[in-house]
């Protein structure tokens, strides 16, 4: 299977119901073929799973193992040497090994290696960049030829959608991540940043596990959504152009979409993706719970801003402060100080109180800078993003 598509212009959809991975592998194949190959001939290859935290697969957090399983098993068929696993979640603490999600367990069956992302960094500079000229990645990087986007389809608080490209934000060791969302706080900025990050990457395929997906409040504390849908392409901003679109978002809508046109893959708009397959119209499913519908614009119902006026720092610092700030649940809260960890911005901290557990979370709402972190990383659903 011979890569033979000269911009990656095209984006492989198939029917899937099921994790079966006699079921799923021949779905993959052909979700492959249709897209225009998939050639890892001699190369050592790195999966990158959606690993956002190590939680149990049926809470569609994660890229269902049985879907790693078969990926891993394709990527040996079409001739890597190697393959390398890994990701570094939200809250990369010393203890995580992937095995919660069952992640782990596959990867070590499968005989491929499971790496760790925290073990050093490795540099990747931008030419002409959006917002950062240089990432400092996992040094795992170096060690392999390729990398794979395994992507899972999920909604996402800030991003109102997450994919392919979203996905290769795992590829920032530890806290990194976090400063980098204090750096750009608006979608806006935060989608140039992540064009920023592909172009540094320069992923070689991405596949999407949509058998279920995320709907709801995600990345993290969504709903598992039954959709029976994988995709696979040589190009992630095609992959995410067709999955965002068919869950029910016009594609201009999600910023790493807008502004990785004419910057990545030869792709200046929508209508140079071509989807091959099964239509887009037989898998789209109806009434999926979107993110951001009730809150768009200025914070306002209905409103909008203009795209010219995105450029301005003002306007977007605008549009960042009128987002919903966070709301916690404390009766829900177990304390585990995830959330705190996690915030770069120092908006949220342990304050003591009358309770039993004689403390809870405050939030500086002038502090928080509406990235939402805390919102993904909470294991017990405790905090919510008013107004979705």
């Amino acid at each position: 299977m011979g890569l033979r598509v000269q911009w990656g212009m095209i984006v492989g959809l198939q029917r899937c119901n099921t994790y079966r991975v006699e079921d799923l592998l021949p779905v993959l194949r052909r979700a492959v073929a249709d897209a225009g190959g998939f050639d890892m001939t001699g190369k050592r290859v790195l999966l990158k799973p959606n690993i956002l935290r190590d939680a149990p697969p049926e809470r569609a957090i994660t890229t269902h193992p049985e879907f790693l399983r078969a990926v891993i098993r394709l990527t040996r068929e079409v001739g890597a040497t190697q393959v390398l696993v890994g990701d570094s979640p939200g809250v990369h603490r010393s203890s995580f090994d992937g095995r919660t999600s069952g992640l782990r367990e596959i990867v070590e069956t499968e005989g491929a290696e499971w790496v760790d992302f925290t073990a050093g960094e490795a540099y990747r500079h931008v030419p002409d960049p959006y917002e950062e000229p240089q990432f400092a990645l996992t040094d795992v990087l170096d060690r392999v030829d390729a990398i794979v986007s395994v992507a899972k389809l999920k909604t996402h608080e800030l991003m109102l959608y997450t994919g392919a490209m979203k996905n290769l934000y795992g590829l920032l060791p530890g806290f990194s991540k976090a400063r980098l969302h204090v750096r750009h706080p608006g979608r806006e900025e935060f989608g140039r940043m992540l064009v920023d990050l592909v172009r540094a990457v320069r992923p070689a395929y991405a596949f999407m596990d949509g058998v279920v997906a995320m709907e709801g409040p995600g990345p993290g504390n969504g709903y598992a959504r039954a959709v029976g849908v994988v995709a696979a392409s040589p190009s992630t901003l095609a992959l995410d152009v067709v999955m965002s679109r068919l869950i029910g978002y016009d594609p201009e809508r999600i910023a790493t979409n807008r502004f990785g046109w004419g910057r990545l893959d030869g792709i200046a708009s929508p209508a140079d993706v071509e989807v091959r397959g099964v239509t887009e119209s037989d898998l789209t499913p109806r009434d999926f719970q979107l993110i951001g519908e009730g809150r768009r614009g200025l914070g306002i119902p209905g409103l909008r801003v203009p795209g010219f006026l995105k450029q301005f720092g003002l306007i977007q610092r605008i549009e960042t402060r009128l987002r919903p700030h966070p709301v916690f649940d404390h009766d829900a809260c177990i304390r585990c100080g995830e959330c705190v960890q996690i915030c770069a911005s120092k908006a949220l901290r342990f304050v003591p109180d009358e309770s039993e557990a004689g403390r809870h979370v405050a939030i500086d709402t002038r502090a928080c800078i509406r990235c939402y972190c805390c919102h993904e990383v909470c294991p017990v659903n405790a905090i919510a993003i008013p107004g979705r």
